[in-house]
Parts: structure tokens; C-alpha cells; sequence
């Protein structure tokens, strides 16, 4: 009888190493790629910008950078005090942008320095997502939405993602916005 394999190799030729430990090697360059990712890229920063329509048609902005994901805190922001003059006067915001917000932030928008719901004029979001993002929107508009606000950017055309009305008093008239409240969980990340 005659051996069915006449030559054993107890040595691979060098093609079929190379073709034995290629899914080896990419498979470690793979893992050690998605293991540096979230080192290379930070979290993006949540902002909150605020923006006056003024007669010549420009629409001045100031921005808030909002607390840090996962920081469990609540910080209180004063637009008429904080934010540059427009034509000599305080701010009067007319329209709202909000992005990069975590999940589980709440919102609160009134019309008073108090920050309260009581005897005034307000309104409170949450983020239902990661990352959501309320696209630039014309503050009293937001009273025409209930449930998630689906609008589409004013100046981008992007939808906005993410933002759900929790609670509803009486509308904010355009440009009274005086106090707006951001509290993040301590855990969304």
C-alpha cells in the first residue's frame, strides 16, 4: 500500500506563515485601534447658545459651556446679566440652541431671576438620549410642541434629537428669557 501524503512538512514555507498569522495580526490591530479610540476623542463639550434678532437682520449669540458629563450638578444661568450687550441694551434672547447634551439633563427656562415655576412664565425639557441636540428654535415656538421637540434647525435645517417637554406653564414672551436652570445625573455619561 502506498501512503496517501508522501511529504510531511514539519515546517510551514514562509507564504503559509504569513497567511497563518495574518487574522492574528489584524485582529490585534483592530482591538488595539478600538481600545485608543476613546482615549483620542473627547467627549464633545455641551453648549447652550442664545440669539437676538436685531433690526439690521444679524443675530448677536452668546454661548454657555454647560456642566460636564456626569457631573451630578445644577448650575443656574443668567442670559440679561451674563451675556454681552446688543445695541447698548441686555441681551433679549429670541431663539435657542442647545447640543452635545447628555442623557437625563433637565432644563428650565423661566422669566424671572428666581429660577422659579412660581408666578411666572416658564418651561421644562429633558434629553431622552445621548448626545441629543435642540436645534436652533425660536423660544416662544417652543410652546407649540408637546411631547419630543421635533424641529428643524432655523439656520441648519438639522432635526433636533433628543429633547422632550417634561412640564409647560405659561409661555415666555420673546425676549424675557431671564433664567435658565441645567442639572445633569451624576451617571450619564
Amino acid at each position: 500500500m502506498k501512503p496517501l501524503h508522501y511529504r510531511l512538512f514539519a515546517i510551514p514555507s514562509p507564504i503559509k506563515q504569513v497567511l497563518l498569522s495574518a487574522p492574528l495580526l489584524i485582529t490585534g490591530a483592530v482591538a488595539f485601534a478600538a481600545g485608543n479610540t476613546a482615549t483620542t476623542h473627547a467627549d464633545p463639550i455641551p453648549v447652550l447658545a442664545l440669539y437676538q434678532t436685531v433690526d439690521n437682520n444679524t443675530e448677536p449669540a452668546c454661548a454657555f459651556e454647560l456642566p460636564a458629563l456626569g457631573s451630578g450638578t445644577t448650575e443656574k444661568f443668567f442670559p440679561k446679566k451674563t451675556c454681552p450687550e446688543v445695541e447698548g441694551d441686555p441681551i433679549e434672547p429670541h431663539a435657542i440652541r442647545i447640543r452635545n447634551m447628555p442623557i437625563a439633563s433637565k432644563f428650565l427656562l423661566t422669566d424671572n431671576e428666581r429660577c422659579e415655576k412660581t408666578n411666572s412664565a416658564w418651561v421644562e425639557i429633558e434629553t431622552t438620549r445621548a448626545n441629543a441636540s435642540l436645534e436652533k428654535l425660536g423660544i416662544d415656538k417652543i410652546w407649540t410642541y408637546s411631547g419630543y421637540l421635533t424641529n428643524s434647525g432655523l439656520d441648519s435645517n438639522a432635526p433636533s434629537r433628543g429633547f422632550k417637554i417634561i412640564a409647560i406653564g405659561n409661555p415666555i414672551k420673546q425676549g424675557e428669557l431671564t433664567c435658565i436652570t441645567v442639572s445633569t445625573s451624576a451617571g450619564s455619561k
